[in-house]
């Protein structure tokens, strides 16, 4: 017997999805909570329906917690670096050399919010950026629930090709496409998302005043725009490893010319814009040039308070682009080995000799972990930090990470068990059926899927690269479509993934529910998923 794709099977395969989503949009429940129980009846499903066996499924369980502690190593030095930064109150001196550099209070925003973190993600990936950035937007005054959603936005579109391109590797690796496939592939899916990358920070503008503020900053969203999305699509066909990494650092450079444009260089905010903290309905927050002073009274510069973040980006840069230095660091690698298993229904997923290598050396969690400690090391010796509040700083990052280790490890198993027993294949291999040649218009929404569950656009391109290389063979039409909007998908699912907005959520203190963010993020992003598998669509009537 094999596995169908009749509704037996379709509308189960369908069910953990649908109750992750339901529990946290409608019922208002943790994500941690929600994902226990989407993880258990994946668990349940897989077992009971789709013929897995205890074995095989103890065999994704750990293949699962191995893919979830390559992310979680990730977010524990970032948390940690988050509580250095607090104890030390260096948020505070950072908002004060953002207002230096410019008192347009939108552009700052763009700055930390867009610029900054879509930088980080060009080198890091991971969710570092979201760690950076939420709360750095936090400190200049922006309400914690759009100092996440403002980040989320303007970091996922690095998503495909940030990271040295290693999501975009991936695709390449899982749909096999030819080497005018891929070319094309990458200069499809560059131009899409650089409409969303566009289209993002103008929405962040319309949250922060509307189209006054629209007005205010266009010349600028355009033209940094144009350097790092436009920059993105003209590099991606030819060196896709650093086409998102060397135009955001042209981006950065970029910012500093534009604080010095008269127009930006004088006081601007709107009085009542519902995304920032206010004194009052009618007064803004008075404009804090005075250095900040920690708990033990000494004022700390602007470039003593960023110096986390200097030495993340030194060492990042120093590691991965030097090429004797990344070659002797990344010769040490550590991977899990998996056997081969099959369902009760022949469903068979391969032997992993070398799941998921990760080189320890070169890890943005490593690169993380140093930053935070050098400059725990650095704060300590300067008296910016008391030895005794070290174990303050501890105890707050353990109790920060215990919601994003349930949550990240449930879903990402949870996905391992869905992939495994054929649920994932029994979903996208219906809607192929049902939609034949419209099934391009949705096909977006399988990389948000795989995206969203997995936290990773890298996970997603790995769970349905290969997929959406069989639909296009089995419909007749050019793979390279299929897969630019499988990856353009995952680049829309990473932005409200809940890996993503789980630190978010951390780094920021934000308590009011995650169904506030999703309720702002979702709307946007899918709607763009449909309005690119049209244009997806519309490539085959030409």
């Amino acid at each position: 017997m094999e596995l169908s794709t009749d509704i037996r099977f379709w509308l189960p395969a369908l069910v953990p999805i649908v109750f992750l989503l339901v529990a946290i949009i409608k019922l208002r429940w943790r994500i941690a909570k929600a994902s226990v129980v989407s993880m258990s009846l994946a668990l349940l499903i897989a077992g009971l329906l789709f013929g897995s066996s205890p074995l095989a499924l103890l065999f994704e369980t750990g293949k699962g917690v191995w893919n979830a502690a390559t992310i979680l190593l990730v977010i524990w030095p970032a948390i940690y670096l988050y509580e250095i930064t607090c104890e030390v109150k260096a948020v505070e001196a950072i908002r004060t050399g953002i207002q230096r550099i410019t008192k347009h209070e939108l552009l700052q925003i763009l700055i930390l919010g867009w610029v900054f973190p879509s930088f980080l993600q060009g080198i890091t990936g991971f969710g570092v950026a979201v760690a950076v950035g939420a709360p750095l937007l936090l400190s200049i005054g922006v309400r914690p629930l759009y100092s996440i959603v403002i980040v989320l936005l303007g970091h996922s579109w690095g998503a495909t090709f940030g990271t040295l391109a290693l999501a975009w590797e991936a695709l390449v690796q899982q749909s096999s496409m030819n080497g005018n496939e891929q070319v094309y592939a990458a200069f499809l899916a560059a131009a899409m998302i650089w409409i969303f990358n566009f289209l993002a920070v103008l929405y962040i503008c319309w949250l922060y005043g509307r189209m006054r503020a629209i007005q205010s900053v266009w010349p600028v969203v355009v033209g940094l725009s144009l350097v790092m999305g436009g920059g993105e699509l003209w590099l991606a066909t030819i060196n896709p490893t650093i086409s998102c990494f060397l135009p955001t650092a042209i981006g950065m450079g970029l910012v500093f010319v534009v604080s010095k444009i008269p127009k930006y260089k004088q006081r601007w905010y709107n009085t009542d814009s519902p995304i920032m903290m206010r004194l009052n309905q009618t007064e803004r927050a008075p404009l804090n040039d005075t250095p900040a002073k920690v708990t033990s009274g000494r004022t700390m510069s602007f470039n003593q308070a960023f110096l986390p973040y200097y030495l993340l980006i030194g060492i990042t840069v120093l590691c991965l682009l030097v090429p004797p230095i990344y070659n002797a660091l990344s010769v040490w690698k550590v991977a899990l080995t998996f056997p081969e298993t099959a369902t009760a229904f022949g469903y068979m997923t391969k032997a992993e000799p070398y799941f998921s290598p990760v080189q320890p050396l070169t890890y943005a969690g490593t690169f993380l972990l140093l930053s935070a400690l050098s400059s725990l090391w650095y704060y300590e010796k300067k008296k910016f930090l008391p030895k005794s509040a070290v174990t303050a700083i501890n105890k707050r990052t353990f109790e920060k990470c215990k919601a994003p280790t349930i949550a990240i490890t449930c879903l990402i198993v949870m996905a391992k068990y869905m992939g495994s027993s054929g649920q994932i294949y029994v979903l996208s291999t219906g809607i192929v059926e049902l939609l034949g040649i419209y099934y391009v218009i949705v096909s977006p929404l399988l990389g948000m899927i795989g995206s969203f569950l997995t936290g990773s656009n890298m996970s997603s391109n790995i769970l349905f690269g290969n997929l959406q290389m069989l639909a296009a063979k089995a419909l007749g039409i050019n793979p390279a479509i299929t897969a630019a909007l499988q990856t353009t998908g995952g680049v829309l699912g990473n932005s409200f993934s809940p890996g993503c907005v789980i630190m978010g959520i951390v780094t920021t203190g934000f308590n009011e529910g995650e169904d506030k963010i999703l309720k702002l993020m979702m709307p946007f992003t899918i709607a763009l998923a449909v309005i690119f598998g049209l244009l997806g669509f519309m490539q085959l009537l030409l």
